[in-house]
């Protein structure tokens, strides 16, 4: 089998209430993903279910989802409440949205990236999920939960310094037997996360930007656009907080202009190419006044040629902050950050996994890891 790259807890004391619901929208009753659900300890998200466990610690639970309006609630109440819950889309009148003449805005930002992001060391407790998908059909699914610390969140890849403590993992996958197929490698844990944070601010230099369209009495829109037309600089957004001039939200994606100008890799009688990217990106607030990504998303297609036959790899990373800041002092790092992600091992905790509150597994990855064992020429590759 040919292998391609490819390219491109600690525990709470506190007494706890645990919650199990659904978020749809309250007009269209489609299910709401990227949902945040946090507290003052903890921070989860919804699956593309609209679906979320939560273990509440704190008084007051915030729901909220940009360009929904947000719902504070207690943990009592939350309880109380049906099975799903309806967020709001927030009303715009027509008469509010207007055009500013330049994106001035956009120089606040950068001159206030210092205020407003940590240039320090710092830990954050996290958990990732990712899944590799061939022709829409899943083939490897891997949870991890962990710690991960840097010197500072922005800079060059070449500046930033991360390490990782991996705590709990549970991953499952299948593997064509045939040592003529393919099997194209995930990426490292410090590509994700470097990908993560390298994103975050686009480059003055390599991209025009539209001027701001208001979300809200709060939040401006910025798109950009490369300058000139290569595969390597996408489309996309910022959403800006106009009191402190933060990005609290950020999407990029592949320019659908150059697509068929991406070259193509070749290994022995295989050849490849990355056909499309995406990447959001949402920032929160910590009580230190500090942004941190509290959730992201990258997304890649990639399409092979085998011989005569094409195949397209579908691969999502999704990242959740569980707790921003976390304790500095108990960091100890126990994996080597370069390693290919499914490579990793990590003893499955059961326990853990039958408790723990973080994107929950959806039907469909249920359905996969029910009946993969009935796939003959794979086999099954699997830590629980």
């Amino acid at each position: 089998m040919k292998t391609f790259v490819l390219f491109l807890l600690t525990p709470l004391l506190y007494a706890q209430q645990l919650t199990k619901k659904y978020i749809v929208d309250g007009q269209t009753k489609q299910p709401l993903s990227s949902v945040i659900i946090h507290d003052i300890h903890n921070y989860t998200l919804t699956n593309e279910d609209g679906y979320f466990f939560f273990h509440a610690s704190g008084d007051t639970i915030t729901i909220k989802l940009l360009g929904y309006k947000t719902l504070k609630i207690t943990p009592e109440q939350l309880n109380r409440e049906k099975d799903t819950l309806f967020l709001d889309p927030k009303p715009i009148e027509l008469s509010e949205v207007v055009v500013e003449s330049n994106p001035e805005i956009l120089s606040q930002v950068y001159r206030k990236a210092l205020d407003n992001y940590p240039n320090e060391p710092f830990v954050e407790d996290f958990f990732l999920r990712c899944v590799l998908k061939l022709n829409g059909d899943f083939l490897k699914i891997e949870d991890i939960a962990g710690r991960v610390k840097r010197n500072k969140l922005l800079g060059l890849s070449k500046d930033i310094k991360i390490d990782f403590q991996l705590l709990n993992m549970r991953k499952f996958g299948i593997e064509n037997k045939d040592k003529y197929s393919e099997d194209l490698a995930l990426l490292s844990l410090r590509d994700i996360f470097l990908w993560y944070s390298s994103l975050l601010f686009p480059d003055y230099q390599k991209f025009n930007f539209s001027a701001p369209t208001i979300v809200d009495d709060t939040h401006k829109k910025i798109h950009h656009f490369p300058k000139n037309n290569n595969f390597y600089d996408g489309v996309g957004h910022l959403v800006i907080n106009t009191e402190d001039y933060s990005i609290v939200e950020r999407s990029d994606k592949i320019n659908d202009a150059t697509i068929d100008e991406i070259p193509w890799n070749k290994k022995l009688w295989v050849k490849f190419r990355t056909s499309y990217y995406s990447l959001k990106e949402k920032c929160e607030s910590s009580s230190n006044g500090k942004y941190f990504i509290a959730s992201a998303c990258l997304a890649q297609q990639v399409e092979v040629y085998n011989k005569a036959q094409k195949n397209l790899y579908n691969i999502e990373y999704q990242l959740v902050i569980t707790r921003p800041f976390s304790l500095i002092s108990t960091f100890k790092p126990n994996v080597n950050a370069k390693a290919e992600l499914f490579k990793l091992n990590i003893p499955y905790n059961k326990d853990f996994w039958e408790k723990q509150n973080q994107l929950p597994l959806t039907d469909q990855m249920q359905a996969f890891i029910k009946n993969a064992h009935n796939q003959k020429g794979y086999r099954i590759i699997s830590n629980f």
